[in-house]
């Protein structure tokens, strides 16, 4: 045998690539160092970038660093796992994960925010072309409504950046709302999915109610509230609408019986999220309808906060740990950390001031402070081989 079929044979095998590793790291980060951030900026006013005020800044940070990097993880690993095919190369990972990292740096410098925004919209198409090209590849149909929600979030990201360039503060909100109602869809979708197939696998006998046309209510529902405040709808049928699309998801969410699965907090975290999915759009919904008085960029954070967050933490977890080789189970440090942006989704929109906000944010802080210390070596270090 010749010495170059000896090494190849010898060799170890290179680990397969998982995007979700540094996004899922970067999404971390930006969710704890950002909201640390944010509340240096809230109480003393400033930022480096003129353009960018502190809310609209935080609020950015939010839906597009943290959400942008958790999407990117997600989706790329999905695809990949979907279609057999593998989205993106070590350098092209590289350099994505870079491209988001320059972006979030950018937007803190002196330089103008038009740079920063270049890299940031950057990542979002680089997005666009690394999972459309695996879907087109592979001819995956059912999946192809994400390029869709791809280009709508790139676009949404254009038009906050078109508003900040004019000073626009309604332009830059309906694009911060509009992300968080692309967002909703998302989570609507997916998690229809996979909450589901997650609990009938783990729990033996488990039973669920599923019904096809309560399922193209709910997403075709979430889409409705989508393309009205998009539209610029009154706020008073918006707010029915976010109501009745409430009602449905807390139907479908009943229907899966998650109460059985209290013992499991890998898999009640996930019904957790999806509850706050309807809690949020009650509190939106109640709010349009003139049910009280709160700014609708306040009422967001039952959505953003209680669904985005808890749902971002559960289903992190299981994927680092799924694909690392370790079982998927939470201790306590984890199973506290899923109920921490639930308790941060009630600070903020039950004490709707500064007090209020510090003590939500503290409560954010320390669940991905948890994340980082608990779930970080996983993706740091990769797939833990047996004997190791």
């Amino acid at each position: 045998m010749s010495a170059t079929a000896s090494a190849s044979l010898t060799r170890p095998a290179r680990p397969p690539l998982h995007p979700f590793r540094p996004l899922f790291f970067c999404a971390a980060l930006a969710a704890s160092l950002g909201m640390l951030a944010w509340g240096v900026f809230l109480h003393f006013g400033w930022l480096p970038s003129a353009a960018l005020l502190p809310i609209p800044w935080h609020a950015h940070m939010m839906l597009y660093g943290f959400a942008g990097a958790l999407v990117g993880g997600f989706l790329l690993t999905a695809s990949a796992n979907w279609t057999g095919i593998a989205t993106t190369s070590r350098p092209g990972l590289g350099l994505l994960a870079a491209t988001w990292v320059i972006a979030r740096l950018l937007l803190l410098s002196p330089l103008p925010f038009w740079v920063g925004a270049l890299f940031d919209v950057g990542y979002l198409f680089g997005l666009v072309f690394l999972v459309g090209r695996v879907l087109w590849l592979s001819r995956n149909k059912r999946n192809a409504f994400l390029i869709l929600i791809l280009l709508f979030y790139a676009g949404l990201d254009i038009t906050f950046y078109v508003g900040a360039l004019q000073v626009n503060m309604p332009l830059m909100s309906r694009a911060l709302i509009g992300t968080v109602d692309l967002l909703l869809v998302l989570m609507l979708a997916i998690g229809g999915r996979v909450i589901p197939f997650f609990t009938g696998r783990k729990l033996a006998g488990h039973t669920m109610w599923v019904n096809k046309y309560l399922i193209f209510a709910v997403n075709g529902g979430g889409a409705l509230v989508l393309i009205c405040g998009l539209c610029g709808a009154p706020s008073l049928p918006r707010g029915v609408l976010m109501l009745v699309v409430a009602v449905l998801a807390l139907v479908r969410l009943g229907g899966w019986r998650g109460w059985r699965a209290w013992r499991e907090p890998m898999l009640w975290v996930l019904h957790l999220g999806y509850l706050w999915l309807a809690i949020g759009l009650i509190v939106r919904g109640l709010a349009l309808v003139g049910a009280y008085s709160m700014p609708e960029l306040d009422t967001l954070h039952g959505i953003t906060v209680g669904a985005l967050g808890t749902l971002s933490l559960g289903m992190m977890t299981r994927v680092a740990q799924g694909h690392s080789g370790v079982p998927i189970k939470a201790n306590a440090a984890l199973t506290g950390m899923f109920v921490l942006p639930s308790i941060a989704a009630i600070l903020r929109l039950g004490f709707n001031q500064p007090t209020g906000w510090v003590w939500a944010a503290a409560a954010w802080f320390l669940a991905y402070l948890v994340f980082l210390i608990v779930i970080g070596p996983l993706l740091v270090r990769g797939r833990v081989t047996a004997g190791a």
